[in-house]
This record gives structure tokens, sequence and C-alpha cells, in this order.
């Protein structure tokens, strides 16, 4: 329970105090996500029409502008503020842009096929129980989406992987760390109530819309990315972290191994009888031999085989 004190505690710290780091994150993104949405708005009024491949398709040319964003939160989350917040949105886009360009293709297809899914099994659902089966399946899929894509982009922002990989570890850390992804929920729920909240309660139809144009162009982007870098981002980096630590380490100690072996193959073609070696001191220390530094345990360790196999000779000769 402390624990959760001092992590909300933390969490409204870190809010507050960068909150006009926020604000001027929110007026660089809004640039790019006012002129995409925008013309997704004119070509629907003008098609006569309310498409949802149409509504949804800014998805996929903003998204390169949110790595920007997503560097600027993880930062403010791990509280370095080493950099400026307009050379960090800009450095995120830079280093990132085609990889969030490939995450938004695959982020508008996502929504648009759960959206459709979901919406077609439970009309469907209504005349006959059995697609509520289907249904279930599509909220699953849903669900499992939305959580991928806390992970996905900080995830980018912060460590050179493929995107095979990408995708695979926050395909596992989506239900990996379910609890952290829960709390995220939670903070993205209380800020669109935040929202809600306002725009209920203002006076008329032109400042309900004022309200939810500025509450999603000024407040809305960055504060749910700093809700879901807060989150994840510090049990993402020790999982990566410590995974390339583990992989480091057994490749090098498969190294060593492979060294060892050529060593002891390279040894053993030697005469030791003649070699003094003292057992004592450090089997890791490099002795010369025969032209070579090779470990004083395994020089060791290849006189005690020669000894042996001389032993094995002498009997079967006798």
């Amino acid at each position: 329970m402390e624990k959760a004190k001092l992590g909300i505690t933390r969490f409204f710290t870190g809010l507050f105090k960068n909150f006009h780091r926020l604000l001027l994150t929110n007026l660089l993104f809004a640039v790019p996500l006012a002129l995409f949405g925008a013309i997704a708005y004119f070509v629907n009024n003008a098609l006569h029409a309310n498409y949802t491949y149409i509504v949804l398709a800014p998805i996929i040319f903003v998204y390169p502008f949110y790595a920007g964003v997503t560097l600027v939160t993880r930062n403010i989350a791990k509280e370095d503020y080493d950099d400026s917040v307009v050379k960090l949105y800009f450095k995120g886009i830079k280093e990132n842009i085609g990889k969030f360009f490939v995450h938004g293709i695959l982020f508008y297809l996502a929504i648009f096929l759960c959206y459709s899914s979901i919406g077609l099994y439970f009309n469907m659902a209504q005349k006959n129980g059995l697609f509520y089966f289907p249904f279930g399946i599509a909220v699953i899929i849903a669900i499992a989406m939305l959580f991928i894509s806390y992970n996905l982009p900080v995830m980018t922002v912060t460590f050179d992987l493929s995107l095979k990989d990408i995708y695979k570890n926050s395909a596992l850390m989506a239900f990996g760390e379910i609890k952290n992804n829960f709390f995220v929920t939670v903070g993205l729920f209380f800020l669109f109530l935040v929202e809600a909240t306002i725009f209920i309660l203002a006076p008329s139809a032109l400042i309900k819309t004022i309200i939810l144009i500025l509450f999603s162009l000024l407040i809305v982007p960055s504060v749910a990315s700093y809700i879901m870098n807060f989150y994840v981002f510090k049990d993402m980096e020790q999982v990566i972290s410590n995974g390339e630590i583990k992989s480091e380490e057994i490749k090098r100690k498969i190294a060593e191994k492979e060294k060892g072996e050529k060593e002891a193959e390279e040894a053993e073609r030697y005469d030791f009888s003649s070699l003094d070696l003292d057992e004592r001191k450090d089997g890791e220390e490099y002795l010369f031999f025969n032209g070579k530094m090779i470990k004083r345990r395994v020089l060791i360790e290849m006189k005690k085989k020669q000894e042996e196999n001389d032993e094995q000779k002498e009997k079967a000769e006798a």
C-alpha cells in the first residue's frame, strides 16, 4: 500500500512539475494532428459519407510524429531533463520515423478491423447468440492490441531492436506485465473522464466543440503518453536490459568454452611430462607454452589427461 501511494505521489509530482513541457510537446504535435485530421474531415465531407477507413486514416501519417511525443514523455517519466523539449521532439521523429510509419499502418489496420469486427459480431449476436463467441474473441484481440500499443512506442524509441523483436517483446509484455498495463488503462480512463466531465458541463454546443478540440490537441496526446511511459518504462528497461545482459553473458561463456576447447586441442599435441605447473596459483593466469599464451588450468588439465593416458598405455602393454 505504501509503495502504491509513493508511486501515485511520484506520478502526480512529475505530471504537474512538467506540465509546461507536456503542453509544449502537444503544441508541436498539434500541427500534424490538426493538418491530417482536417484533410480527412474535408475528404469525408466531399464524399458525403462517414467512411471509417477515411476517419481513421490520419493515424498512419500522424503516428511518425508521435515518436517525438514518446521520447519527450519517456524522459519526463525517467526524470531526465538534460535536453530541451523541442530538441528531444525532433530527435525522436528523426531517429524513428520509419518504424513509427510502419506502426501507424499496422495500428490503422488493427483499429479498423477490431472496430468493424466488434460492431458486426455484436449486431449479429442480437439475432443469434452463437455470435457472442466471435464477438468475445474480437474484444480479446482488441484488448491485446490496446496493451501492445502501451509498450510499442517507448520500446521503439529506447532500444535498438528490429521490428520483429519490437512486436514480439511488446506482445509478450502486453500480458506479461498485466499489472502495469492495468494501471495505464485506469489512468487513461480517468483522463477520458476529466475530458467527458468538462464536455458535459459546457453550456453550449459551440463551447463543447471548442473544449473537445483544445483538449484533444493540447492535453490528451502527451498526458496519455506520459501515463503509459510512467507505468511501463521502468519494468520494460529492466526486462530488456537484463535480457541483453544475459544474452551477452551466454555469448561470452560460449566463446570462452570454444576458446578453451581450441586451446586444449592445441595443447594436447605436446609433451607435458617435463612441464612444472603449480596448481595452487591462479588457474585463469595465462602461461607462455610452445609459442602461445594458454591458461594454467588448461595446461594442468591437459597434463593430467596425458598422464592418465600414459598410465593406461603402460597397463595395456603390460
